[in-house]
């Protein structure tokens, strides 16, 4: 007979306390998520999601093995409540990609975003289907720029935007065209944003739109972010339409309007 491990003698409140230290060393962590997993998943469940939401919280003091285990454990648990925890933790990770700091890995968001995905169980669809119309613009924006997400894809994103009162769409597909060619992303993505926007039904919110990628394209600039303000200055050849002034001209200002 096997030797049983010291912590399969351990309560799931033992285990739980142990992984939510983040300072406990790598093997101890290792340890409870190997101990977890032999345990019924119903009753482990709760012990992942509070592990789930201490790696977002506290990101960079977890070991990436063990974080990408608590993953596995997640995607593979029988109960809509793993469904719903990952759901609700997906906005604070895909901030993470936005500050720059990558303070959540690009693997491991990778990873997130695809084991996500994969909950479609019959239980799981209804989780689904409650929490998609509650994303807001932010992390939609955020799912179409981490170039971690694509996983994300199958969210269909752009028609969430495309569902959101005004200012907030409008806004959004602004951000995602500033947030694409800040991370030199796929222009087809910019093209799709550019689509919608020119069928805003708020004229005041598209000009906003403008002023603000020219006042992103004249940061690149001046900063000799060419290839950003070269993506830029395509997208407002689509969206400017009014005509360059003569001052304009002469100083070389927008460019791209005829």
């Amino acid at each position: 007979m096997a030797e049983q491990h010291p912590y399969d003698a351990l309560d799931i409140s033992a285990l739980t306390t142990l992984l939510l230290n983040p300072d406990r060393p790598p093997d101890v962590h290792r340890a409870v998520l190997s101990a977890l997993s032999r345990r019924n998943p119903i009753d482990r469940t709760s012990s992942l999601v509070a592990l789930l939401e201490s790696m977002v919280q506290n990101p960079g003091r977890y070991d990436q093995e063990v974080m990408i285990s608590c993953i596995d454990l997640l995607a593979t648990d029988p109960s809509p409540d793993a469904t719903e925890a990952m759901l609700e933790v997906l906005p604070s990770v895909l901030q993470t990609s936005m500050d720059g700091s990558d303070a959540l890995k690009p693997d491991f968001r990778e990873y997130f975003y695809t084991a996500l995905i994969t909950r479609q169980r019959e239980g799981d669809l209804e989780v689904w289907a409650d929490f998609l119309p509650r994303l807001d613009a932010r992390t939609l924006v955020a799912a179409m720029i981490d170039p971690a997400a694509g996983a994300l894809e199958a969210l269909e994103p752009f028609t969430l935007i495309d569902r959101l009162s005004e200012p907030q769409r409008t806004k959004a597909l602004v951000s995602v065209i500033a947030g694409v060619t800040r991370r030199r992303g796929s222009p087809e993505v910019i093209s799709q944003a550019l689509q919608l926007i020119q069928v805003s039904s708020n004229p005041e919110q598209r000009q906003e739109g403008v002023e603000a990628l020219a006042a992103q394209w004249e940061k690149a600039k001046r900063t000799g972010r060419e290839a950003q303000a070269s993506m830029l200055e395509q997208a407002l050849h689509v969206l400017d339409n009014k005509p360059r002034s003569a001052p304009e001209r002469l100083t070389g200002k927008r460019p791209w309007a005829p």
